[in-house]
Parts: C-alpha cells; sequence; structure tokens
C-alpha cells in the first residue's frame, strides 16, 4: 500500500514539474516575441522619425536655395537693398510676387505681378521728399504688347517695408484731366484741359468709319515710371480709340498729406505712329 501511495506521489509531482517547465517554456518563448515586436516597433519609429528628418531637410534645403542672379535687381545706390522674384514661371519672363530686401531685411509682397527677363524691375533707394529719410522704389513692368505698356511703381518705407500709398493714375486723371474726343468722317478732334488749363485742341486725319473711339481719353494702356532727378516721373498716354493714342499725360509724384500725390501735370499732343505701337512687342 505504501509502495503505491509513493508511486503515485511521485508521478503527481513530475505531472506538476512538466507542466511548470512548459508554463516557463511559453513564457520565455513570449517574451522573445514581445521583445522582437518592441524592437520592430522602435525600428518603425526611428525610421518614421528619419524620414521626417529628411522631410524637414528638404523643406530647409528648399528654402536655402539662393535666387539666380539674373533674377536678382540691385539698387544701384545700395547694393543692399535688392528685390527678387518669389516664384517665376513662364521660362523666367513672369514674376509671380516679389521679394525686397532692404540691409539685411526682407518682406515678400505676393500682390505684386511682374515681367522678368528683358522688363527686369527696377530698385532704388532716394529721399523722394527731401526729409533726410530714404525711401525705397520699386518700378517693374505688369504686361506689355503690340500697342500697350503697363508699367507699375511701387514706394516703400526703409524701415518698416511697409508699402506707402500712392495716388492712382485712375485717381489722379479723374482730379486734374478734363477731355472730349469729337469723331467727324475724316477726322478725330480731341480737346484736353489740365487743371483748367486748356490744351491746344488736337485734329488726328483718318477715316473713322467703323473705328471704335472713346467719348473722352482713356489712360492706362500705355504707361512709363521711371526715376528722374531723385523723382519718380509718370508718363501716361491718352487714348481716344482702341490703340489710338494723341498724346501724353506726364507728372511726377511729390509727399503731400501723408500721401504721394502727383504734381506737375502736364500733358503734350501727339499723334502717334504705326512704328510707335510696334515697339512694344
Amino acid at each position: 500500500m505504501k509502495t503505491w501511495t509513493g508511486i503515485l506521489l511521485m508521478i503527481i509531482l513530475a505531472v506538476a514539474t512538466i507542466s511548470t517547465t512548459s508554463a516557463a517554456r511559453t513564457m520565455n518563448e513570449s517574451q522573445k516575441q514581445l521583445n522582437i515586436d518592441d524592437q520592430s516597433s522602435q525600428t518603425e519609429v526611428v525610421e518614421a522619425s528619419n524620414i521626417e528628418q529628411m522631410h524637414d531637410t528638404a523643406k530647409t534645403t528648399q528654402r536655402s536655395i539662393p535666387v539666380k542672379e539674373e533674377y536678382v535687381s540691385i539698387a544701384p545706390e545700395n547694393e543692399n537693398v535688392r528685390v527678387y522674384p518669389m516664384k517665376v514661371e513662364g521660362s523666367g519672363y513672369i514674376y509671380n510676387g516679389m521679394i525686397l530686401e532692404v540691409n539685411g531685411k526682407s518682406r515678400e509682397f505676393s500682390e505684386w505681378q511682374g515681367e522678368g527677363g528683358s522688363y527686369k524691375p527696377e530698385v532704388h533707394e532716394l529721399d523722394l521728399n527731401g526729409d533726410g529719410q530714404k525711401e525705397i522704389v520699386v518700378l517693374y513692368t505688369e504686361g506689355h504688347g503690340t500697342g500697350i505698356y503697363k508699367g507699375q511703381a511701387r514706394i516703400i518705407d526703409s524701415v518698416t517695408l511697409e508699402e506707402m500709398k500712392m495716388q492712382s493714375l485712375d485717381e489722379i486723371v479723374k482730379q486734374h484731366v478734363e477731355s472730349k474726343v469729337t469723331v467727324r468722317s475724316d477726322r478725330v478732334v480731341v480737346d484736353v484741359a489740365v487743371d483748367g488749363v486748356q490744351a491746344q485742341p488736337s485734329q488726328i486725319e483718318e477715316d473713322t468709319s467703323g473705328g471704335i473711339y472713346n467719348e473722352e481719353l482713356g489712360f492706362g494702356g500705355v504707361t512709363y515710371y521711371s526715376v528722374e532727378d531723385g523723382q519718380i516721373v509718370v508718363s501716361a498716354a491718352g487714348s481716344y480709340g482702341l490703340g489710338l493714342y494723341a498724346g501724353d499725360l506726364t507728372f511726377a509724384y511729390a509727399y503731400q498729406d501723408g500721401e504721394w500725390k502727383a504734381v506737375e501735370l502736364k500733358y503734350s499732343m501727339e499723334e502717334y505712329e504705326e512704328e510707335y505701337y510696334e515697339s512694344f512687342d
């Protein structure tokens, strides 16, 4: 009886030992699998982090790529004043937005849309109003074609890089110019007065049948801005019909009452020949 009891106890102990060993082995294998999974997860995290760093590096590299020298305009008065495009389109001929740099500071002007190439913008640093503080002047071409040239000018405060208010060409014409276009069968008569001063009427002989004419002069189709003798000078052609010009309104900008306004306005009558239109091609 004792013998059988001893044998039974031995069997029970053996089974318990096998179960414990099996459980331990299972736990070890599970732990090994867990370690492998953890390592795999950590690897994925590291790889994801590396990818993000690569993306950040790519962005930084992209931002640090210098603009091509051919796109940069430098002020002749100060080499630390520059303007260049935010984005170049059309094989380098269209500037979609521009960046202005002034003595280490920069500002983006996304609304400035201009041309490059031979019409690349100009930039100047000048004391336009004689107050001892220089302004930044940016001149650029918005568009051109046969009988069309749309120039543009911007005046920037050199300290704040804020754009200063300028009277628009439309405002200037409305305030200072009165005109009338009279169409006859064989000629067009243009009468112009600037600030109440009547100019000599212009009579343009041409066959007017089938032509498209204005009732008064239109401005804005051909407009040039330039810097002359420390001033911004404007020349705007007066159109009496579709692509037809009779003379030029010229003026300069002066700072008055917190705004740049037109002064020294003059209108000179002149017939524009076909070669003039073709010069804008």
